[in-house]
């Protein structure tokens, strides 16, 4: 009995054992049946988002682009608006709208990065970039916010940094770029100071130092942890005048630690900020920068006080470069000229360009993607069809090392001019280089002075004799009696050695030869006043362009004997002296009537519906009589830029000086 009991209660205890691991086997088979279920649900939770943000990178690549399309049609046709109007205010408002469309542009680019950071697409490129060409193109992406705020820039960059390095240039120009626009925004008064240093690494790399120091609202410190936040923008109050998405910061740390450094940032709130960072990068060219910070500034001295030395309506050039700033202070610096003024933003788009228009000089970049300055040049010399193919080609480049100027011409240029540009230097360019026939030279301190204009002791009227119109002469010399005896004495030389020249050409049967001296002739003589002379090589230079030997061969004894008349009359007519015709101009001056402003401009009216009204003998007319009067220097330069224009049939030109002169 005994025994069957305990067997009982031995068979009860391990009944309830089985159905305790029964229970609990049951409890993990549930349980893992939940996990597998969560995993699954956690799986599909991570396909989800790495589709949705497949699809954020998508919307965001596509929204950018779609963005950018219509900004870059605004911006395009505002920078027309800056090229074409003459008007100050509405130039103010497109250098407005300038500004805003470049910010615009830098938020769009910003949330495109940000989103391939995120992404893990972002990619570092490496290429050779010239220092001081990124310096400029740098300096020049703030230059109007700087203008607009009234606020220094000061450079403080290392003589010897390497001036030509391998790395990302593109993000680095980004980063520094944002920086500094970062501190033009955010400063109010003072200065923003760039700073370039260098340590050396390796043999062929070294650790590049940049920071960028304002004296602007700063960073209170409390808010130092929070400055790389995304979409947070600091001390709102502060700063609730300026625009922004809190993005900058952000993209600008992230490629920074990207390109193997540390953005740091130093402020003391109320009175400014230093953001710096160091970079690795390879050395390409180990010779030293020079003295950039001397060239700015020399530069900036330039600008401040400059007044253009020229104009000329005609002349047309082409400027290729690939910053889209550069293209806009050039034009900037030109713009008084009256110049026409194409741009190209690449070689390929110069090229393009060449084939359908025919330009007087080149101004172009050197360091371009795809092509090159050089190679652009070279190709422009072997394009097939192109009427500019034997032009000046002037290289614009940031490289002011040892033999940059060798190295330039022996590639081909005519000349070249380092930036930052100096405006004095690029006009004193275009007078070089542009045909004398096109440029008017406008008058500054250093012409004659009004005593000055008259022929100093040479016979006016017997100029006229010997085919010689004196007062035009004059005109094309500014004004200036002794250029103007220096430019006689010189084309009494031209003459004997054009006359060679085009028997040559003749013999050769070369009408292409023939052509070009024939035309270079022609300006000489025009410049003297010699316009029956110039007027024949004009005639003949027609029929060789067009290849007409037979013609040519008729006409050119003509056009020698012409020559060799006027080459013996000058020869006698220098070494004549007649004192008394300075004293005869100074006796008839004073005897001229004065113009008040208003009879001024009322003159100027009735030759201005001349010109529009093609009336040839009412514009002489008008002129002539204009010439009777009394009137100040201006008004005179404005009288021989109106008669210029008015021979050259250029009457659009001469009604646009006259309505500025109208509007004064």
């Amino acid at each position: 009995m005994s025994s069957r009991k305990e067997e009982g209660k031995g068979g009860e205890k391990k009944s309830g054992f089985t159905s305790k691991l029964e229970k609990q086997a049951v409890s993990i088979l549930l349980a893992k049946e939940e996990l597998e279920k969560k995993n699954i649900e956690l799986e599909n939770a991570m396909a989800e988002a790495r589709k949705a943000n497949r699809a954020r990178d998508l919307f965001l690549a596509n929204m950018s682009h779609e963005i950018r399309t219509p900004i870059n049609t605004i911006m395009g046709l505002n920078e027309l608006i800056l090229r074409e109007s003459q008007d100050d205010t509405i130039r103010g408002y497109a250098l407005d709208i300038k500004q805003a469309g470049d910010i615009l542009l830098t938020l769009v680019s910003d949330i495109l990065d940000f989103s391939k950071i995120q992404s893990g697409k972002m990619e570092l490129l490496e290429n050779t970039y010239d220092v001081s060409s990124l310096l400029n193109d740098l300096i020049n992406s703030i230059s109007i916010p700087l203008r607009k705020k009234k606020l220094r820039l000061t450079l403080d960059i290392a003589d010897d940094v390497p001036y030509k390095l391998s790395g990302d240039e593109i993000h680095l120009r980004q980063i520094i770029g944002n920086l500094l626009s970062n501190a033009v925004k955010y400063t109010k008064a003072g200065m923003v100071t760039l700073h370039l240093s260098w340590k050396q690494l390796e043999e062929d790399s070294i650790l590049l130092e940049i920071a960028v120091t304002d004296t602007g609202i700063g960073v209170k410190q409390k808010d130092m942890d929070r400055i790389y936040e995304t979409f947070t923008r600091l001390d709102m109050e502060a700063n609730r005048s300026e625009g922004g998405s809190g993005l900058g910061l952000a993209v600008t740390n992230r490629l920074v630690e990207m390109m193997g450094g540390k953005l740091k940032v130093e402020s003391v709130y109320g009175k400014g900020s230093t953001f710096s960072f160091a970079i690795p990068q390879k050395v390409v060219d180990s010779k030293p920068l020079g003295d950039f910070k001397k060239q700015y500034d020399k530069s900036v001295r330039k600008s401040i006080r400059y007044k253009e030395k020229f104009i000329a309506p005609l002349g047309k050039i082409l400027v290729v470069d690939d910053n889209a700033m550069n293209l806009a202070v050039a034009q900037d610096l030109l713009r008084k000229t009256k110049l026409q003024i194409d741009v190209a933003s690449s070689g390929a788009e110069c090229l393009e360009m060449l084939k359908r228009k025919e330009y007087h000089l080149i101004c172009m970049d050197h360091m371009m993607p795809g092509m090159d300055g050089v190679q652009t040049l070279q190709a422009i010399r072997e394009l097939e069809g192109n009427p500019s193919r034997d032009i000046p080609v002037i290289a614009l480049t940031a490289n002011a090392v040892v033999g940059a100027k060798e190295f330039y011409l022996d590639a081909g240029f005519e000349d070249y001019l380092t930036k930052p540009i100096e405006p004095e230097k690029l006009e004193e360019m275009m007078i070089k280089y542009l045909p004398k026939e096109l440029v008017y030279l406008s008058e500054d301190e250093n012409t004659d002075s009004a005593e000055d204009v008259g022929m100093d002791g040479m016979d006016e009227e017997g100029l006229v004799d010997i085919g010689i119109n004196a007062s035009h002469g004059l005109k094309y010399m500014g004004g200036s009696r002794s250029l103007y005896k220096k430019v006689l004495n010189d084309f009494h030389e031209v003459l004997v050695e054009k006359q060679e020249q085009l028997k040559k050409m003749l013999k050769k049967e070369d009408m292409s030869g023939y052509a070009i001296i024939v035309h270079a002739l022609k300006g000489n003589a025009r410049n003297i006043g010699a316009d029956e002379l110039a007027d024949e090589a004009f005639e003949l230079e027609k029929k060789s362009k067009a290849g007409s030997l037979e013609e040519v061969e008729v006409q050119s004894p003509i056009l020698f004997s012409m020559m060799q008349t006027m080459r013996e009359n000058l020869d006698r007519f220098l070494n004549r002296e007649d004192s008394g015709a300075a004293e005869k101009v100074e006796v008839k001056e004073e005897k001229k009537a004065a113009l008040s402003n208003e009879e001024w401009k009322e003159k100027l009216s009735v030759l201005n519906q001349y010109l529009d009204d093609f009336e040839e003998e009412g514009m002489t007319k008008s002129i002539e009589e204009l010439k009777e009067y009394q009137m100040s220097e201006s008004r005179k330069k404005l009288l021989r830029m109106c008669e210029k224009a008015i021979n050259d049939f250029a009457y659009d030109v001469a009604m646009e000086l006259i309505a500025t002169e109208l509007q004064a």
